[in-house]
């Protein structure tokens, strides 16, 4: 009996590594990352044309420098910044020493689908149900307020008579 490495994985799963902001991401369809910055708005759809490689089950693509015809498409969830980053430089003996923080703007990425010529990955999507109107359920019966706890007794403040004191007379 043969066994099958990949079982466990999805038939139709499919791997790209693409080029963006200077650095390289392996994705497959339906994954959420953080990129460097890119234009566009919350909802808005792109599209990667630099893709480096594409895998699918058991055939491997890979460019020269570039895959043609494959294309990662993504749809913007948010733009947000990452946390903050502490820049300290000091040069010993100099009494020289500078902090400054740095916090980089991302944009946060759903990978849609990754195509190849016509083979193409698609992450799911979630159906929403139809379904008949459900009946509502009885009102809960209100029930007596809480009462709050008893405050503590106010403390009353107890007044001290100031000593005087009758001047000695010096002798």
């Amino acid at each position: 009996m043969a066994l099958d490495i990949n079982a466990h994985q999805p038939k139709d799963l499919m791997l790209a590594v693409f080029k963006t902001g200077g650095k390289q991401y392996s994705v497959k369809a339906g994954q959420i990352l953080k990129v460097e910055k890119l234009e566009g708005k919350k909802g808005d759809s792109i599209s990667f044309k630099d893709i480096l490689a594409v895998s699918e089950n058991t055939q491997n693509t890979i460019g020269s420098p570039l895959v043609d015809g494959a294309v990662v498409e993504a749809k913007i969830l948010d733009q947000i910044r990452d946390k903050k980053i502490i820049v300290f430089k000091k040069r010993k003996r100099q009494n020289y020493r500078s902090t400054q923080g740095h916090r980089q703007y991302l944009t946060v990425l759903k990978i849609e689908s990754i195509s190849l010529g016509v083979k193409k990955s698609e992450s799911e999507k979630k159906v929403l149900k139809t379904s008949s109107p459900k009946k509502k359920a009885a009102p809960k019966k209100k029930t007596a307020p809480k009462k709050k706890a008893v405050s503590k007794e106010k403390t009353v403040k107890k007044t001290v008579k100031k000593k005087t004191t009758t001047p000695k007379e010096n002798k």
